[in-house]
């Protein structure tokens, strides 16, 4: 995500009109060929909206073509915001959506859960899958622990620094988080989240994992927090063919700045996905990671890694437009997710609701700021710069 954004995380009940009820799923065919390239959005609020609404956003996407979409663990009044948590009815107004619910964190301190986040997620989990969409779920905002997002339980605990990362203490404290996400058992699936893999694409290990430790990424994960958590993780999911991906290790990617691609992660047997995020502001800027000098995908295809554009947007600041920077992946056949198709109005759209918790990346389903419609047909008819046969 944009660094300069931040969380806030709440302990919220589970309003019920997340409740969805629908017929059982049917799950994807097994080994469906995808030679191609694909495409999505990330909408971190989408299980908080009322069932009908995210219906509607699942349904209008799917029918685009579009193939993914990343939830959060987590969800707040405004979770882009350091304002104080709201307590007590709706959260309000986030991302264009002006009826976004409350969900109770999955831990207000650490070692404590609240698991009705992971039935909300589970139910949007159920349309996605009705629709013939898989999600990737990233499971904490390590903006939270790298100080660029409000102070959640782990960073209470554990402080800003990098002891999260280093501590033994700590990476048995996240593990625990993580076993109890992928082995959370659905009440929609009747399966654990470990075992669906027709529904689940990949959980992320941390979203933006180290994000602000220069020095610590410089030294190359010394002690193997990313390889640590992929092989915890590769155990509980025990091949069941639910991939792990790095999350966008360091957040944005840029030149200088080039860690998304870590020699640690590249190295990890447990690792499937090389997530890259960037905000970039130019066609030419992503070209150079894309097909260019500092290509990601030659560097992921060495390693015997996949590797996707996890995150990218384009503000009233970004040289380029939406159609220009995303014509760099299609061109080059990489998958991509959006930083955020929202199911609301973006900024740019005449009658957009005012004090809604825009950072200015959104593009509304509706919006004429980017064709996304257009963009994701073009993904889907790519050819892909690498086989994603067993993950799609």
């Amino acid at each position: 995500m944009p660094n300069a954004l931040s969380w806030l995380l709440p302990a919220l009940m589970l309003a019920r009109s997340h409740l969805v009820y629908s017929a059982p799923y049917k799950p994807l065919p097994a080994g469906r060929a995808v030679t191609g390239s694909w495409a999505g959005s990330n909408l971190y609020t989408l299980h908080a909206l009322p069932a009908a609404d995210q219906k509607t956003y699942i349904e209008t996407l799917a029918g685009r073509g579009t193939k993914v979409l990343r939830l959060w663990v987590l969800v707040a009044p405004n979770p882009l915001s350091n304002r104080s948590t709201v307590v007590g009815g709706d959260a309000g107004c986030v991302k264009g959506s002006p009826d976004v619910q409350k969900v109770a964190d999955l831990e207000s301190t650490v070692g404590t859960y609240d698991t009705s986040v992971l039935d909300a997620l589970d139910n949007t989990l159920k349309i996605m899958a009705d629709n013939g969409m898989k999600a990737i779920i990233s499971p904490h905002n390590g903006n939270s622990i790298g100080g660029f997002a409000s102070c959640d339980a782990y960073c209470t605990k554990f402080g800003t620094g990098t002891n999260f990362y280093t501590s033994d203490e700590a990476k048995s404290a996240y593990d625990a988080r993580l076993k109890k996400i992928v082995t959370y058992n659905s009440p929609n699936f009747g399966k654990t989240w470990a075992e669906l893999s027709d529904v689940i694409l990949a959980f992320d290990l941390q979203n933006e994992p180290m994000i602000g430790a220069v020095d610590y990424m410089n030294g190359n994960d010394e002690s193997d927090w990313l390889c640590g958590r992929a092989g915890n993780l590769e155990g509980l999911i025990n091949g069941s063919g639910v991939k792990i991906a790095t999350g966008g290790i360091g957040g944005s990617q840029y030149d200088g700045h080039e860690f998304n691609l870590l020699d640690k992660a590249l190295r990890c047997s447990a690792i499937d996905i090389m997530s890259v995020h960037g905000y970039m502001g130019t066609a030419a800027n992503w070209a150079y990671f894309v097909g260019g000098d500092k290509d990601v995908i030659s560097a992921a295809k060495n390693a015997n890694k996949h590797v996707m554009i996890e995150e990218w947007g384009v503000d009233s600041k970004s040289t380029d437009n939406f159609d220009k920077q995303v014509e760099v992946f299609n061109k080059a056949g990489i998958p991509w997710l959006y930083w955020q198709v929202i199911p609301g109005k973006d900024e740019t759209e005449s009658g957009h609701q005012e004090d809604c918790s825009y950072d200015g990346y959104e593009i509304g389903l509706a919006s004429s700021k980017g064709d996304v419609a257009g963009a994701i047909k073009a993904a889907d008819a790519a050819s892909g710069a690498q086989d994603w046969t067993g993950f799609l």
